[in-house]
């Protein structure tokens, strides 16, 4: 059994294709539109269902906006059968396209085909953490949020990671120095306080509110 999230603004389609997929025991899910669900949600699917042609933001953008963030096979059903939306649909990517009107037995067997490759063990996959709409790249140190690469100083970043990989966890002014500076380093503690500040603002232009203070005692990621 495979967890399933199916994307389409055709409530029809999207009943077509719950029975479908039930009956081959897949848990399923449907949507009307992304802004349903959070990133975080999105990553505990084992496949994506997504429609092109829906009002708002298309299936096209809403894969370019979450590719960088799930690594879990996007299919995309769609009218859409000239050749150049299918090579757009796979090179943003997507993984599969099968055009409407489709054939059930097409549909299962291109998903089971996903689901055996995915199956598979891998090598060599990237670390990261995910937290709501914001992914840590624990590797390559990049903060991505709703999609897009944020810009953090060295130490900006060490401040975020550590917060965010011990999220609940209290933090003091001091326990955050010792953590991202190095033993040799002459910066005063009370930077602390300004890159946090720095870092709340980068965070506030995408309405998030992930680092808090708690009042004589230091910060914490909730």
């Amino acid at each position: 059994m495979a967890r399933i999230l199916a994307i389409d603004d055709d409530d029809a389609i999207l009943r077509l294709i719950r029975k479908m997929l039930e009956m081959k025991n897949h848990e399923v899910t449907t949507l009307l539109n992304i802004k349903e669900i959070t990133i975080e949600e999105i990553n505990r699917y084992n496949l994506i269902l997504l429609d092109v042609m829906m009002p708002g933001e298309d299936g096209f953008k809403i894969c370019e906006k979450i590719r960088p963030l799930i690594d879990i096979p996007i299919i995309f059903m769609t009218a859409k059968s000239d050749e150049n939306s299918i090579i757009k649909g796979l090179s943003i990517g997507g993984d599969d396209y099968i055009v409407k009107p489709f054939s059930i037995h097409e549909v299962n067997a291109r998903i089971e085909a996903h689901l055996r490759r995915e199956s598979r063990p891998k090598r060599g996959s990237k670390s990261v953490f995910i937290d709501g709409d914001i992914l840590f790249d624990l590797e390559a140190k990049k903060v991505i949020i709703q999609g897009d690469e944020v810009s953090f100083t060295k130490t900006q970043y060490r401040i975020c990671e550590l917060l965010a990989l011990h999220k609940g966890k209290i933090f003091s002014k001091d326990d955050i120095y010792e953590s991202v500076y190095s033993i040799e380093s002459d910066s005063q503690i009370s930077t602390i306080v300004e890159h946090i500040r720095v870092i709340r603002k980068k965070y506030a232009q995408f309405n998030l509110v992930p680092i808090n203070t708690v009042w004589g005692v230091g910060y914490i990621w909730e």
